[in-house]
């Protein structure tokens, strides 16, 4: 088979993989930004309200953790202003800030899990979003035992409230679906024409024997590897380089659940310097904002690496 054939066999092959799945992602995508952007998310977050006033926590981190739901950014946020106005002491923030895990990652479920990842994956992406709403459920946890231990409520009477959001109408919903497409619709393309060209010309099975004196000591398939390596690249890329191992049988799905949690913990550091310490430190200062980054990144790697160390022991 010449390169010409190869190459035309894998642009064949991307094109009507990319088509497919956009026909399900695309939608999808559109659908969750249109029920935050038009404020469904909002009311039914004000309907908890009632459920809850009654935990003893400062009411300041509870509308945090709420607003985390459909904005991590304003829930943080929310945490700052407090934090600034003597309302909330800086315990209470760092306790707050690992109790909005949870419902971060729900926000993240929206916009990545339910319309790219379970798309592509199916019952294993089902399976990796499980994992990462059970890590951060742990750290929610830690969060709010320690945040009702330190809880000032019974000082502070204040109605518990969600500032920052503003309600979007329906085009911004379909330009936010096409603003995310244009990032994702080239990766997509571009990884899974790779992942096939490069697969025919035998570079897959090169890669695999240098990586393989690392895997072979874990007794892991060496393409777990190179899932891994590729998430510290892109984690897109990764997400649709492990749809076609899966769809090839050449990784099982507990292969490719090892694969994306080593890359998780690969990219760890490289990710929280460039997006959530930038955004910690602007909020709450280089001191605060770096300490509030590296209790909740060092208890994140904790589990990533407890996790891992299970699958392993299970193979």
């Amino acid at each position: 088979m010449s390169y010409i054939d190869i190459f035309l066999i894998s642009f064949k092959t991307a094109l009507i993989y990319t088509v497919k799945v956009l026909s399900i992602v695309l939608p999808t995508i559109f659908v969750m930004n249109y029920l935050i952007n038009s404020g469904i998310m909002e009311k039914i977050l004000k309907r908890m309200l009632p459920l809850i006033k009654h935990l003893n926590i400062n009411p300041l981190s509870l509308s945090s953790i709420l607003a985390c739901l459909f904005s991590p950014t304003v829930g943080y946020s929310i945490l700052a202003e407090g934090l600034r106005s003597n309302k909330i002491s800086e315990k209470e923030v760092i306790a707050t800030s690992l109790a909005n895990s949870f419902p971060s990652i729900l926000s993240h479920t929206f916009t990545f899990f339910l319309p790219v990842v379970i798309p592509i994956l199916g019952l294993t992406g089902v399976a990796f979003l499980f994992i990462r709403l059970g890590i951060a459920l742990v750290k929610s946890i830690v969060g709010l035992l320690y945040l009702n231990k330190l809880s000032r409520n019974g000082n502070i009477e204040r109605e518990l409230e969600i500032k920052g959001y503003k309600k979007r109408d329906i085009k911004d919903s379909f330009y936010s679906t096409l603003k995310f497409s244009r990032k994702l619709v080239p990766v997509m393309f571009i990884t899974m024409f790779l992942v096939v060209f490069l697969s025919k010309l035998g570079i897959f099975q090169y890669l695999n024997n240098l990586i393989m004196p690392i895997t072979e000591r874990f007794h892991l398939n060496p393409n777990v590897g190179l899932l891994a390596l590729t998430e510290v690249i892109n984690v897109y890329g990764a997400v649709v380089m492990a749809g076609e191992f899966l769809r090839e049988n050449i990784l099982s799905s507990k292969e490719v659940l090892i694969g994306l949690t080593i890359g998780n913990v690969i990219t760890f550091s490289s990710r929280y310097v460039k997006h959530s310490l930038p955004l910690h430190i602007s909020l709450f200062g280089p001191k605060l904002g770096t300490k509030i980054v590296m209790i909740n990144g060092a208890i994140t790697l904790f589990l990533d690496i407890i996790i891992i160390i299970g699958f392993l022991i299970l193979i």
